[in-house]
């Protein structure tokens, strides 16, 4: 994620008022650009184009449902995502854990609890991401150095070559200016 870019977070919810009482929240408090879908559809198809860094679903969505959006978006690629609506039955709790959703919130919910939650998964998501950058250019640059120390290492061969080349005609030269007779002065 480039520096200061505001987090991407997609809201999945089809009640208006609802969508809009979370947008104001989470916008603000989280300096994150919000992005309303009122179907799971709608949300895959703008994801497509405009990955976000976290979603929040509502578990009874039209079409697709909750679970199914939180399994398509995160065999995309992991990334926060939270469920809101009515109890979860125990084999949905299970499915959730195992897709790696991580949070349901269920109707009514306290939004500073929601609010609490977005924001540390967001944080440790994007430190994850900022660490995997790191490794990354680390590996990049050790890569390099080991080629530059492998090509240095090739120079000085030929060099070590050329020298003891050198070194050998300098001897036979000696060695045949050593054996030719020498002129009186």
């Amino acid at each position: 994620m480039p520096a200061n870019r505001p987090d991407q977070i997609m809201l999945v919810e089809t009640d208006p008022a609802l969508a809009e009482v979370l947008a104001e929240s989470i916008a603000p408090r989280l300096d994150a650009q919000i992005t309303r879908a009122a179907s799971a559809e709608a949300a895959l198809d703008t994801d497509l184009f405009e990955p976000h860094d976290a979603f929040i679903g509502r578990l009874d969505l039209p079409g697709l449902d909750g679970l199914e959006l939180a399994a398509r978006i995160l065999a995309v690629r992991r990334r926060p995502f939270f469920l809101i609506g009515d109890a979860l039955s125990a084999p949905q709790a299970i499915h959730a854990l195992r897709l790696g959703v991580n949070g349901f919130f269920t109707k009514p919910f306290d939004l500073a609890d929601l609010l609490d939650s977005l924001d540390l998964t967001l944080y440790a998501y994007n430190e994850a991401r900022r660490q995997q950058r790191r490794q990354r250019q680390l590996r990049q640059l050790v890569r390099r150095v080991v080629r530059q120390r492998r090509d240095l290492n090739s120079r000085m061969d030929l060099i070590c070559r050329d020298l003891v080349q050198a070194h050998r005609r300098l001897v036979s030269r000696v060695l045949a200016q050593e054996s030719r007779p020498r002129e009186s002065v």
